[in-house]
């Protein structure tokens, strides 16, 4: 009923001599695809976040995995670090995985033989109130090159 009102009213400005604006429709958002999730490797060490893109309040994962044969010299009380930034070098968000069990690591080291893997995570909880934008995490497992993964909180720009 609404839309004839609307009509006849067009219809009516349209005989007086005035112009009727007609609204542009807004463009459907398109759908943008699954962006990957991010991934670094450096001898003996490889990194990966189980999201590229994540939405404040949910949180992200991030592994580390040193492959043997290799030795790290770490904290063992807290072998994997993580540092986020967002795009001015601010950081965000620090934390570090458990402790590495008795049986991995002796003395500060992380003595990882051939065909076996040592694997260690932390949790960002990324905050509510944090702005949309890029971040960089970095990686520290020890004395093994430092990894950065880079992702997307909130809407990647293009997107709706």
């Amino acid at each position: 009923m609404t839309g004839l009102r609307f009509a006849a009213l067009a219809l009516l400005l349209t005989a007086c001599g005035g112009e009727v604006a007609m609204a542009t429709p807004t463009p459907h958002c398109r759908s943008v695809p699954s962006l990957p999730p991010p991934s670094a490797a450096a001898t003996p060490v490889s990194a990966t976040a189980d999201h590229a893109q994540v939405d404040p309040g949910s949180t992200v994962t991030f592994t580390e995995t040193a492959a043997g044969p290799a030795t790290v010299q770490v904290d063992c009380s807290q072998p994997l670090q993580v540092v986020v930034t967002d795009g001015t070098g601010l950081s965000v968000y620090s934390g570090s995985s458990p402790a590495a069990p008795a049986s991995a690591c002796v003395d500060g080291e992380v003595a990882v033989a051939s065909g076996v893997t040592e694997t260690y995570q932390v949790i960002w909880p990324v905050e509510s109130s944090i702005p949309g934008g890029t971040y960089t995490a970095t990686l520290i497992l020890g004395d093994a090159p430092e990894l950065t993964l880079t992702l997307a909180v909130g809407t990647v720009p293009g997107e709706c």
